[in-house]
């Protein structure tokens, strides 16, 4: 068990200046109390003399929190079984979220099939994606990632990990997978579209499929709506029912199949 380093409650007080940023604060060291894990999160934002940065992260990583937790426990409601899928994983954060509501909402017989390019985000190449990321951005390496999961004690046997960028590492799969969860968060149109064909077949009814970067471009023809919005016309058999907006730029759907 890890010890969680002590902090006054002077010293929270002393940094919540503004309110959100203050609730956000209590959440995050609530949960590294309740988890008995370290939050990075919760570092940045007590600590960093510009924290801006910090508190943007903290808003988007509790939405996941929160639709992680909401979605296990439809996915267990429902007796809705399959593996976890995360497209996009840079630190790991997200992951382990989802390892902890897995255990919390019964699903023991869940793997969780990680894909990245550990490289950061590919060359911006078609219009679609102009004007929100930049080639690089939240590139991570493997290394340092696999010691993240090291560090949390992470079962590695039930991780299948995938690494490249997607239109090489997902041409090159073969498998018969079952997704009950899935999180794309791979911001680009040019990123997304390969993932999307991957997971023809593979999606369970009823199975959730959460967007991280759903309302990221100011227009629906740019970035993952347009590439979903492209997929959905030539994949017939399937359409998104809506589920859940997460914090301001995500949002999920269920899968039904037309029969």
């Amino acid at each position: 068990m890890r010890l969680l380093p002590l902090i006054s409650s002077d010293t929270l007080k002393s940094k919540m200046k503004v309110s959100l940023r203050g609730l956000l604060l209590w959440l995050l060291y609530y949960r590294q109390r309740k988890t008995r894990r370290s939050s990075p999160l919760f570092s940045d934002l007590l600590y960093s003399s510009s924290s801006h940065h910090a508190y943007a992260r903290a808003v988007l990583q509790l939405g996941k929190v929160k639709i992680l937790s909401q979605s296990f426990a439809y996915l267990m409601n429902n007796r809705i079984q399959g593996d976890y899928a995360e497209f996009g994983v840079y630190k790991g954060e997200t992951l382990l979220e989802a390892i902890s509501a897995a255990k919390v909402f019964e699903q023991a017989g869940m793997r969780f099939c990680v894909f990245d390019s550990f490289q950061g985000l590919p060359s911006i190449r078609s219009e679609k994606d102009i004007g929100v990321f930049q080639k690089g951005e939240f590139a991570f390496s493997y290394e340092d990632f696999m010691a993240n999961l090291r560090k949390e004690r992470v079962d590695l046997e039930r991780l299948d990990i995938y690494p490249g960028y997607y239109e090489e590492s997902l041409s090159k799969l073969n498998d018969e997978r079952s997704f009950s969860f899935v999180l794309v968060d791979c911001d680009l149109y040019a990123s997304t579209v390969p993932v999307l064909k991957y997971l023809e077949g593979k999606l369970v009814q009823g199975a959730i499929v959460a967007f991280d970067d759903w309302f990221c471009y100011d227009s629906p023809n740019k970035g993952v709506r347009q590439a979903v919005s492209e997929w959905l016309i030539d994949y017939k058999t399937i359409e998104l029912i809506e589920y859940e907006n997460f914090h301001w730029a995500g949002k999920a759907f269920i899968v039904n199949y037309r029969s």
